[in-house]
């Protein structure tokens, strides 16, 4: 049976259906399994699965493939959630997260920008990227720890940046705030994040 990275590596080569639908099957269950631990919801998972691997099929260009690809699609399943919780409630927040089910951890914030928890992909055995897979996910889920754990003053601008990829100037346009107190209160924020983790 092929591995996560020959099934991609073939995708990627063909863009076939065929090849789609193998990978498609392969990375499927652990993706449904993580969606499901977040949003707690088992017809919006199915949703979220959908299009979740719509997206690789459609965006598959963008995918930098010295990376794994379940951490890419952790990565977007992961937006996608946060999109469906904040279609539910608009005023939810990642405070209240925990509200609709969320499981969150004890796992560490690694510092920086969200797409920094990716690592260098280099020769590895079918069990490490299994292993790698499920680090991932506690991260995810620690972060979402971590950041709930922010004043309102941090949270708002961390999520927009870390989670949504705001960019700093756009966020300053949002909040009508100078670009510098943008950039000070999300680096303040990660220090927070950082040394609320370290305790």
């Amino acid at each position: 049976m092929l591995n996560y990275r020959e099934l991609t590596e073939n995708f990627l080569e063909t863009k076939s259906e065929k090849d789609f639908t193998a990978l498609y099957r392969k990375v499927k269950p652990g993706l449904k399994s993580y969606i499901n631990k977040i949003v707690k919801d088992s017809e919006a998972t199915e949703d979220i699965v959908g299009n979740t691997l719509t997206k690789m099929w459609t965006k598959i260009d963008q995918y930098d493939p010295q990376y794994q690809i379940t951490t890419w699609l952790y990565r977007i399943a992961f937006n996608e959630c946060l999109g469906y919780i904040n279609e539910r409630n608009k005023k939810t927040s990642l405070n209240k997260l925990a509200e609709f089910g969320i499981e969150v951890g004890d796992e560490g914030f690694i510092g920086g920008d969200i797409s920094q928890l990716i690592e260098d992909s280099e020769a590895k055995t079918e069990q490490d990227f299994i292993d790698e897979d499920e680090e991932l996910q506690s991260q995810y889920t620690g972060a979402l720890k971590a950041i709930q754990s922010l004043k309102p003053i941090y949270r708002e601008i961390v999520i927009d940046r870390l989670l949504n990829n705001m960019k700093y100037e756009d966020i300053a346009d949002k909040y009508d705030l100078p670009l510098q107190t943008i950039k000070n209160r999300i680096l303040r924020g990660k220090r927070i994040i950082t040394e609320e983790l370290e305790k």
